[in-house]
């Protein structure tokens, strides 16, 4: 058989469903309100307007046999169940291929989303908007959000894996650090550091890295941080040595001055800690990544952060925000670490500390006058 004729030579295909094509698209739009949650991890209303939005930008277009709608929720049911190539080409009823092709076309478009979703506050917040605890909010009236660092699943060579590999089950994790708003919106994400670099050596580095942008507050105004980060200009931290988590108060009510500052701060603190629930919730590819390379895992846990801010910056029902929302929702990561701040190269001076300390100090004279 010559080459030419070889080439007419029709492709085995063995995508046999009924739901060919689009169908299965249309079926999300179309069908039961739950399916839609339970594959994209959103609600339908969430998952058209998301589908609207990157039309109307033109970062994705409908092209001859897939549509901006199937596109996305290729990539959603991706990242959001942490599924293979080989899955989605069965639902969806492409070939593997064409998963790949349009999984980093989204992926790609979605980078320019985060620059869009994921921008600075005001840093001028209002006490009475959204969120919990507004009477804490008017004491603490200089807090523009919180500051923290969560740990993603991540998948390397056994030459990178020392680095990057975790306590307990020595899994392997990325270092990503956030600043979230009293809404649960996040501000400012990192993400890609080593696992073994300590919290404080992380947020120097990113500030000190001019390209990174970081959202350095005013003079007066300050991120809420716990006790792994130093108290300076710009970073306001609990008491040392002293009850901090929400959970060590249910053995007993604040006492010293000390702990009714840590209560409150912890209280406020918390929002952080929930948004990063309700991330990882979504999408529960953060707990277990796939083996893409770094680049690509790095690039979809900041597409998850995008996707996340731009339901609830649309104001959108959303099941996982509701749930996490509730005043009594407490999470907490870790246990606060005594490590100091690294000295060598520090942002701040005794300046910058004392000024802090002082602002702490007429907090806790506010927080006893309001008991």
């Amino acid at each position: 058989m010559c080459r030419a004729q070889a080439k007419r030579l029709p492709r085995n295909r063995d995508n046999t469903s009924i739901l060919s094509e689009n169908a299965y698209t249309l079926e999300l739009l179309r069908g039961s309100y739950r399916q839609c949650i339970e594959l994209m991890r959103m609600s339908r209303e969430a998952y058209v307007r998301l589908c609207t939005h990157f039309r109307h930008k033109l970062w994705l277009h409908d092209s001859r046999y897939v549509s901006v709608e199937e596109k996305m929720a290729m990539f959603l049911t991706i990242i959001g169940h942490n599924e293979r190539y080989v899955v989605i080409k069965r639902r969806f009823q492409h070939s593997s291929q064409t998963i790949h092709k349009y999984f980093h076309k989204v992926l790609a478009a979605m980078m320019t989303f985060a620059r869009k979703m994921i921008v600075t506050s005001t840093f001028d917040p209002n006490p009475d908007s959204l969120g919990a605890h507004k009477s804490l909010r008017r004491i603490f009236k200089e807090a523009v959000g919180a500051i923290d660092r969560t740990l993603v699943h991540a998948i390397f060579s056994a030459s990178q894996q020392t680095v990057y590999r975790g306590r307990g089950k020595g899994k392997c994790h990325q270092h990503v650090l956030g600043i979230c708003d009293f809404n649960m919106i996040f501000t400012f994400v990192y993400a890609g550091w080593e696992v073994v670099a300590h919290d404080s050596r992380v947020l120097t580095e990113v500030m000190a890295e001019s390209s990174n942008n970081f959202p350095f507050p005013p003079p007066n105004k300050y991120y809420l941080c716990d006790a792994a980060y130093t108290n300076t200009r710009g970073f306001m931290a609990p008491y040392r040595n002293v009850r901090y988590w929400l959970r060590d108060f249910r053995r007993g009510r604040a006492m010293t001055k000390e702990e009714k500052f840590n209560h409150a701060h912890a209280k406020l603190r918390n929002v952080i800690e929930c948004a990063y629930g309700v991330l990882k919730a979504r999408f529960p590819i953060l707990d277990k990544m796939a083996p893409y390379p770094f680049n690509v895992q790095r690039n979809e846990v900041i597409a998850c952060f995008a996707v996340n801010n731009f339901i609830r910056k649309e104001k959108i029902n959303d099941e996982l925000f509701a749930q996490y929302e509730e005043p009594q929702i407490v999470m907490e990561q870790g246990q606060e670490e005594e490590v100091k701040f690294a000295t060598t190269g520090s942002h701040w001076g005794a300046e910058d500390i004392q000024f802090m300390s002082n602002m702490r100090e007429e907090i806790v004279v506010q927080l006893i006058g309001n008991i």
